[in-house]
């Protein structure tokens, strides 16, 4: 999912119904359980007077719980608009209507996937899966070598150094057709890492033979292989591992980055005031928003996304007829993504975080 889904989203006519509900299944009673909070649901939207054709339309969007640890959901009048699961259950449950769809967690959310790739190895060759959003690959492929021998016998005799010889090119041959596909795969999804697995030996000669401009993105871990033996869930760890360190890495370069503009009085705007008005002359490359913000407040919107403002008045003179409210984070996004800029949610309370806990990184300076 790439910000122009997203941006498509806000341009839509409201109203909105958006929903974030915990889908995860680690409860033995998780189908049951996710029933009846369906039904709570849709009693709770009936109550806030959204119409049946509405209601019927999020209801067969629902998914199955185990889909993932969040169920997103954002309609329309009678519409479904997007529907889709994320791996983590929600930090807090949302089921709300308002003039502009929350989007904002699922941003968040977006932030914290890094497309990657995984690639499980051996002498013989590799399966290679790559993931963007949720717990499912989105692309996966086997890659098995024909070649033989790939085993060394062990043996003495004449021959043995011409055998061993063609054992260890057949390795090389294996690992260049495993290097080939990492790379296509790797492109397809753009991803920011690849960690691999598997024989010491195999992911030496992968890492030989993929491109160099691959080679600061390439993380082996330890254990794990081709086959299933019960390290899977020690595979898994390790991975959420890297990931994490890759999302902590992008953050801590973000803020030095947002740190040295301001540093600069140059390509930043921090705080709220100074962020809208950047948002709104199409200045902003990337969105800052922290812990430290205040989650309450609200600024007031027009139909493009560069209508947004802290005051009525200021859209009205701007020839905006009729101003809308909706919270900062919402609105703030919003312009973000309706003006090509990234928006990325990060955590505060560092001395390079912008003050009240908006900020942003500017194109050019004025």
């Amino acid at each position: 999912m790439d910000a122009s889904t997203l941006s498509k989203l806000y341009g839509l006519d409201g109203p909105f119904v958006t929903l974030y509900l915990d889908s995860s299944s680690t409860a033995e009673d998780a189908a049951e359980q996710y029933d009846i909070r369906w039904r709570n649901v849709l009693r709770e939207l009936e109550q806030e007077d959204v119409d049946e054709p509405t209601r019927e339309a999020i209801s067969a969007a629902r998914g199955e719980h185990g889909d993932g640890g969040t169920r997103v959901i954002v309609a329309t009048p009678a519409t479904v608009q997007l529907a889709l699961s994320l791996p983590q259950p929600p930090a807090q449950e949302i089921v709300t209507t308002g003039n502009l769809p929350v989007l904002t967690p699922l941003v968040d959310a977006l932030g914290l996937q890094v497309p990657h790739v995984v690639v499980l190895t051996d002498r013989n060759g590799a399966d290679v899966l790559a993931y963007t959003i949720g717990p499912a690959p989105v692309e996966a492929e086997a890659v098995d070598g024909d070649r033989w021998p790939v085993k060394k016998t062990g043996r003495g005799g004449w021959s043995t150094k011409r055998y061993d010889a063609t054992v260890h090119n057949n390795w090389h041959e294996n690992a260049k057709d495993v290097a080939s596909t990492v790379e296509k795969i790797a492109a397809d999804v753009s991803a920011r890492c690849i960690i691999a697995a598997g024989d010491t030996m195999a992911l030496q000669l992968l890492r030989e033979h993929l491109p160099t401009a691959l080679h600061d993105s390439f993380v082996v871990i330890e254990g794990g292989g081709r086959h299933v033996d019960g390290s899977d869930e020690l595979v898994a760890g390790r991975i959420t591992e890297v990931l994490a360190d890759q999302v902590a890495q992008s953050t801590l370069t973000l803020l030095e980055k947002f740190a040295e503009e301001r540093g600069q009085d140059d390509r930043a705007a921090e705080g709220v005031a100074a962020t809208v008005a950047a948002l709104r002359m199409g200045q902003v490359g990337t969105l800052i928003l922290t812990d430290a913000r205040d989650a309450d407040r609200e600024l007031f919107f027009g139909p493009d996304p560069s209508h947004l403002a802290l005051t009525a008045q200021e859209l009205l003179d701007l020839g905006v007829e009729q101003p809308w409210t909706a919270t900062a984070d919402e609105v703030l996004v919003r312009a973000a993504l309706g003006t090509g800029a990234e928006a990325r949610f990060v955590t505060g309370g560092v001395e390079q975080a912008p003050a009240e806990g908006v900020g942003a990184i500017l194109r050019y300076a004025v």
